[in-house]
C-alpha cells in the first residue's frame, strides 16, 4: 500500500473505533460506512487517471479572479474503479435500509440495460443540475438521495485523487477566504476550528481544505455578526451549528483545538446527523453542495 494511503487507512480505522465508543446511536450505520471507506481506499491504490495539465500562470489567474481550478464535471474519473466500489458495496447494504437497497438495484439495472453507455451514466453524476442521469436511471422507482449517495461515493476516490494531485502541485493560497472550494467551487461539508480559533472548511465534493474568515456564511458570504448565530448541544461542546439569518442555511462545525484524536471528516459528517436534525427542526436549511456563486441556478 502506498504510504499516504496507509496513513489514510489508519486514520479511518481510528476514527471508526472512536465513533463506536462515542456514538452508539450510529452503530447500525458504521458497518456500511466502514465497508465503503475500505472499498474507496482499495480503489485509490489502482486508479488510472490522467494528470490535469495546468500551468502555474493559469492557476494564479484563476485564483486571483476568484475562480476554482475545475468545474465538477471536468474531474477525470476511473470508471472501472467506480464499478468495483459499486458492485463491492452491495453485500454491505443492510436489509433495514430498503431505500438504499432500492437505489442500488435501480443503478444496477441502468448499467445492465446499457453496458456500452456505462461511462456516460457515471459521468452524468458529475453534473450538478438538470439531472442528466434520468436518461438512463428510472428515478420514479426511488428517492433521489440514495442514488446520488451511491453514485457519488463510487466516484469519490477519483475526485479526491485529482484534488490531492492538484493541491500538491498548486498549494491553496492562504488568502483565498471564499466560502466555496478553490479546487472545484463547491460548498463545505463541514467546518472545523484549530489553533487559536482558525476556521477551516472541508469541501463536500473533492475534500479540499481552505481557511475562512472567523465570521462568514459560506453560502451567501454574510459576515455581519448580528445575523450569524450558533446552535449546540450542551453535552457536546466540540460540535455546533452555525446558521445565517439572511440566507437561512447552516453549516456544522467541529472544534479540534483541544483534541488529540484523529478525525476523518467524511465519517464526522455522517455521525453528526443529529446536528442536522437539530438545525432543521429550528427552521434552518441544509446548504446544497454546489456554490451558487460558481454554479448559479437558472
Amino acid at each position: 500500500m502506498k504510504p499516504n494511503l496507509k496513513a489514510e487507512k489508519d486514520r479511518i480505522r481510528r476514527a471508526l473505533d472512536l465513533a463506536r465508543a462515542q456514538r452508539p446511536a450510529y452503530k447500525e450505520l458504521l458497518p456500511l460506512l466502514e465497508a465503503l471507506f475500505e472499498l474507496q481506499i482499495h480503489a485509490k491504490e489502482t486508479l488510472n487517471l490522467p494528470s490535469k495539465e495546468l500551468s502555474s500562470e493559469w492557476v494564479k489567474t484563476r485564483w486571483e479572479n476568484g475562480f476554482p481550478l475545475l468545474n465538477r464535471w471536468e474531474f477525470p474519473v476511473d470508471f472501472d474503479a467506480a464499478d468495483r466500489i459499486f458492485w463491492g458495496i452491495r453485500e454491505h447494504i443492510p436489509p433495514a435500509n430498503p431505500q438504499l437497497r432500492k437505489g442500488w438495484e435501480i443503478l444496477s439495472r441502468a448499467f445492465e440495460k446499457a453496458p456500452s453507455e456505462k461511462p456516460s451514466v457515471w459521468g452524468s453524476f458529475l453534473q450538478h443540475e438538470n439531472e442528466p442521469w434520468q436518461m438512463w436511471v428510472d428515478m420514479e422507482e426511488s428517492e433521489l438521495a440514495p442514488v446520488l449517495f451511491l453514485a457519488r461515493s463510487c466516484l469519490r476516490p477519483s475526485i479526491e485523487s485529482v484534488e490531492a494531485d492538484l493541491v500538491s502541485r498548486f498549494p491553496v493560497p492562504r488568502d483565498w477566504f471564499k466560502g466555496y472550494c478553490p479546487v472545484c467551487g463547491s460548498l463545505p461539508s463541514l467546518l472545523y476550528l484549530i489553533g487559536q480559533g482558525e476556521r477551516w472548511a472541508t469541501c463536500s465534493w473533492c475534500g479540499a481544505e481552505w481557511v475562512l474568515h472567523r465570521l462568514q456564511c459560506c453560502y451567501c458570504d454574510n459576515r455581519a455578526h448580528e445575523s450569524l448565530g450558533y446552535l449546540y448541544i450542551e453535552d457536546e461542546p466540540g460540535y455546533r451549528v452555525q446558521y445565517c439569518r439572511l440566507c437561512k442555511f447552516y453549516f456544522k462545525t467541529v472544534d479540534l483545538r483541544e483534541r488529540d484524536d484523529n478525525r476523518y471528516f467524511p465519517l464526522e459528517d455522517w455521525t453528526t446527523l443529529h446536528l442536522d436534525l437539530l438545525a432543521q427542526e429550528a427552521g434552518w436549511r441544509q446548504a446544497p453542495s454546489p456554490s451558487p456563486t460558481v454554479y448559479p441556478q437558472p
